[in-house]
Order: C-alpha cells, then structure tokens, then sequence
C-alpha cells in the first residue's frame, strides 16, 4: 500500500492572537505598579520606604521626652515621701531586682524607671520606624495608669521651645538613626532618697557615632543638651565651654557601686595629685566634668551603652570623649553588644593624653 504525505502548511499551525490595545494599557500599567512596589517595598531594604526626617525635629521629641519621663520620675518620689510621711505600711517605690550586674550586684528596677520610660517611648515613637534602645523593654502599665504621671506637653515644651529653635535644620534617613534611652539613671541612689544624682537622658546615633546628647535633672530642674557642631548649651540658652584646665578640680569621679579597683588604679598614676569621690549615676558624673568640679571619669568594670551615650556625645561636642580602656571611642553600631565590657575614661579634654597616662597599668 501507498502512503502520500503531504507537506503541512506551516501559515496553518501559527495560533493568530490579536491583543486589544485597551488590554496592552492595562498590562502596562499592572507591570508598572508592581515594579514601582518592588522600588518601594524592597529596594529601602528593610521592606519599608525610607523617611526622610529632620534631625532638629527628632532632637526636639527627644527633649520633651526626657523632660515628661523626668517629672514622672519626682511625682514617683513626692508619692513615696507622702506615704512614709502618713506612715503607710506599703512602699510605693515597689523596687525590684532586674538581675546581676558583673561584679554580682543586684541592679534594680522600680515604678519610677517603668512609668518615665512608657512616657519617654510614647513621645518618641510618634515617628515611625524609629529604633529606640532603652533600658527598660515594656511596660507593665497601661496609658490610663500612667496618665496621672504626665505633664502638660505644651508647658514642657515652652521651657525649651526658645533654644531648640535655634537648632540647625539637618535632612537625614530615619533608617540611619537610632536613639538610645536610661529613663532614669542611678537607679540605686533614687531609692536610697540620694536624688541629686538621678536623671534621665537620651542620645541620637548616626553611623554609630553620638551626635546629640541630653540630660535632664529632675530634682534640680537643670537640662543641658550638645550637638556637634552646634555646641552644648543648658535649656535656658546658656553656652558651656570647658572650665580652663588649670580651674577645675584634681578630682577623678568613680561610681559607688561598680568601684572596683578604681581607687587603687588613680592612686598609682597620680599619687596625691588627683582625689577621688564616689558619685552614684554616669549621667552624674559627665556633668561634673562639665561644670569643672573634677577632670576624669573612670570606671573599670561593664557598663550598658544607653548609660554612656548622651554623656559621650557632650563630651565630645565639648572636644572630649569617652575611651574604653583599650584606648578606643566608644561605638554604637548596631551590631555591637550594648553591654560595654571595657570600661570607660572620661574627660572634656584630651582624652588620649589622659590615657596615656594609665599605659602600663592593668585596668580591666
């Protein structure tokens, strides 16, 4: 049998498909959205879209959120020295023991630290996406417990509106920045009734570095913030520049309760050039060297990174630092732990001459 193939006509095997020019608009405009929301959605890298912020305005919520967290903190204390005046047998401090620090001392936890840093959190994150690092992770109150512990926003302000407004406007990713928190600092001193060395303090990191450092004292209504390249000035507007060497205090500050072999260390490099004094607070202790009553802060044990930062960053507006006692500017990456195991020196002033000095002493 004979079989004829026949060649098949390859114009019979094309599929003809026409496409509606509405549905070629629609197409496109599907495809351009998608790829708009991959630029937006992935490209910022967090899966976020990049804020554009000025750093004057978060300097500004960083104030009143110190402020607000500070006058919580008094209202805490007036509410305690009422009852003990009434002799109620209840304690309103309620102080409680968050852990150990390294030296195997109890670091406690009271009302006071909880209600400042639920105010200070509540001010500070009316911006976005902001990362904030705080001591104190939640709170356990609710808006309405806290309520009675809240300022007047408008009237704290006002306090410091005048020289916030004279803050250069600076134009940064919000993604860049991040604000570390102590919304009260000398804990320990606070329920020992030692007020004059409890404040509460905020720092703004770009890049790791600290650019804005504030601290407020409650108890003595003293404010003082410094911003490189602006300067440091107190919330009344007055400008602090170091107190000239030869006028400030042979005095070396260490902490009360992380001593360790601070007193040993000073007294075999300066002898009985230098005095020390223990002081409760590293908020504290940086404004001592601020106002000149003592030239070094050392400290040779952990210390947490949200005590050190608003300190470091005044000081080194001031032309100072904070060094670790390898001899390093304390860092604030992200990526770094936040407790400090190399210990601290302080100064408005040259801070590597100084630690040239303790070369050859074993510090840590």
């Amino acid at each position: 049998m004979k079989i004829d193939y026949q060649p098949i006509n390859s114009e019979d095997t094309k599929m003809q498909v026409k496409i509606h020019p509405k549905n070629t608009f629609t197409i496109i405009m599907v495809l351009g959205f998608l790829y708009l929301a991959y630029l937006i959605f992935f490209e910022s890298g967090d899966g976020m879209p990049e804020i554009d912020v000025d750093l004057k305005d978060v300097i500004s919520y960083a104030v009143l959120a110190i402020e607000m967290g500070g006058h919580a903190v008094m209202k805490v204390h007036e509410e305690k020295c009422f009852l003990r005046h009434e002799k109620f047998e209840f304690a309103p401090l309620n102080a409680a023991a968050k852990g150990l620090t390294d030296e195997g001392k109890e670091e406690l936890l009271t009302r006071a630290d909880l209600i400042s840093n639920h105010l200070i959190l509540d001010i500070l994150q009316r911006f976005p996406q902001l990362k904030i690092v705080s001591e104190e992770k939640a709170s356990e109150f609710s808006d309405r417990e806290v309520e009675p512990y809240r300022s007047d926003n408008y009237a704290v302000w006002q306090s410091v509106k005048e020289i916030l407004d004279k803050i250069p406007s600076r134009r940064l990713q919000l993604s860049d920045v991040r604000v570390f928190v102590d919304p009260l600092d000398a804990t320990q001193e606070f329920t020992e009734g030692l007020t004059e060395y409890v404040t509460v303090m905020a720092c703004i990191v770009v890049d790791a570095e600290p650019i804005f450092g504030a601290i407020y004292r409650p108890f003595f209504n003293e404010t003082i913030f410094g911003l490189q390249g602006f300067g440091v000035v107190t919330s009344d507007g007055k400008k602090i520049s170091p107190v000239d060497e030869g006028k400030t205090d042979k005095k070396v500050v260490v902490s009360r309760s992380h001593a360790g072999k601070v007193k040993e260390i000073v007294e075999k490099v300066y002898g009985d050039k230098m005095t020390i004094e223990a002081a409760g607070g590293s908020g504290y202790k940086t404004l001592r060297l601020v106002n000149g009553t003592a030239e070094l802060y050392l400290h040779t044990t952990a210390i947490k990174k949200w005590d050190t930062c608003a300190g470091d960053a005044i000081l080194r507006t001031m032309g100072g630092a904070m060094l670790d006692l390898e001899g390093s500017p304390l860092r604030y990456f992200t990526q770094d732990p936040i407790l400090n195991k190399k210990g601290l020196l302080g100064t408005v002033r040259n801070p590597y001459t100084y630690f040239r000095k303790f070369q050859g002493v074993q510090l840590l």
